[in-house]
């Protein structure tokens, strides 16, 4: 709103400069240089004598005076009274926010700002996504904070909005219907589900991620439209379980799929109609070429393949999950969908 006014009051100051230059040019045949120079000295009220204006002209600087010089004494207000108050470097930030909402896709949207909603925010933003916070309240922690509550990766870049994430025009604001995934994590298990239900309706192609407490809520969660149900509890008694029976395994785990360790990273690639990339594992050679394993194909049928072998077939649509150091991944996946040259 304010940049809209104050471009309407430059713009309208701008004619009116350009008006008294021509005005001067052509009833004084004055130079441009001292055609605008008349107008500036005039409308900011310096003024150096009447420059030998004809009667013409005199008429006409009274109705430049009349006509800019309200105008002037307008816009200086207005431009001193949003640099004290502050509120022209705000609306250039909400403007820059909205900017970027609307050129947002392929996002992740993340909804409460919980411990869980923390670390799944400085988890993504780690694998290099660009996440989009949504909670009731606004963040009011200080950087330092921020660091003791999730360690070395900030919550950058990131952008937040305030208010209720089952909120239908919020999660339009957010640009759900061209988001990636949603990961909804509040402390309530009733509004987690009625979420996932307001996402699912706005887009029916967004993969979602819930959060449930209670094992009674898994299934109402499935029915409301989530692909994915996590039970912080259970995922965290299973972990502990492993590290106790299992710790070395535990271990290398942690090391594949937590932030802390850069040791190796598992991910979802899908592959595209590329034929060094289409065709049997075993002629493929994919660790060979690139230095990464395939864990697991899920088929375009929605079948999820663990028990590999080279006869096994990588099709175009088909998700490889394959684990390997970060940078041989990434390479992986932008070879698998065409986006880079390959090694033969």
């Amino acid at each position: 709103m304010l940049i809209q006014r104050l471009r309407w009051t430059f713009g309208c100051l701008f004619l009116v400069v350009a008006i008294g230059t021509i005005g001067y040019r052509y009833i004084e045949g004055w130079s441009w240089l001292k055609a605008i120079w008349m107008v500036v000295i005039t409308l900011t009220t310096i003024g150096f004598g009447d420059e030998g204006l004809s009667n013409w002209g005199r008429i006409f600087t009274l109705a430049l005076i009349v006509g800019g010089l309200g105008l002037v004494t307008y816009t200086i207000g207005q431009v001193s009274q949003m640099l004290v108050e502050g509120t022209f470097l705000e609306e250039l930030r909400v403007r820059r926010r909205r900017q970027i909402m609307e050129s947002l896709k392929h996002h992740i949207i993340v909804v409460g700002r919980g411990r869980l909603g923390r670390e799944v925010t400085a988890e993504l933003v780690h694998r290099g996504r660009q996440v989009v916070v949504i909670d009731n309240k606004p963040d009011t922690l200080s950087a330092q904070e921020r660091r003791d509550r999730i360690g070395e990766y900030p919550l950058q870049p990131t952008l937040e909005l305030v208010g209720d994430g089952s909120d239908d025009a919020l999660l339009e604001r957010a640009a759900i219907k061209r988001a990636k995934a949603i990961a909804i994590s509040t402390g309530s298990d009733a509004t987690n589900v009625f979420i996932t239900l307001t996402a699912r309706q706005l887009n029916p192609k967004l993969h979602i991620v819930t959060r449930v407490d209670e094992e009674r809520t898994v299934e109402k969660a499935i029915r409301a439209g989530a692909d994915t149900v996590i039970n912080p509890y259970g995922i965290g008694g299973a972990r502990m379980a492993q590290g106790l029976l299992h710790p070395h395994a535990a271990q290398l785990l942690d090391q594949a799929v937590g932030r802390a360790h850069a040791e190796f990273e598992i991910e979802d690639v899908e592959i595209g109609e590329i034929p060094n990339y289409n065709g049997p594992l075993g002629a493929l050679d994919i660790p060979g070429r690139h230095g990464i394993l395939i864990l697991a194909v899920r088929s375009t049928d929605g079948q999820l393949h663990t028990s590999l072998d080279r006869h096994t077939t990588l099709s175009a649509g088909d998700i490889a999950v394959v684990v390997g150091r970060p940078a041989k991944v990434r390479a992986f996946s932008r070879a698998a969908q065409g986006l880079s040259d390959t090694k033969s």
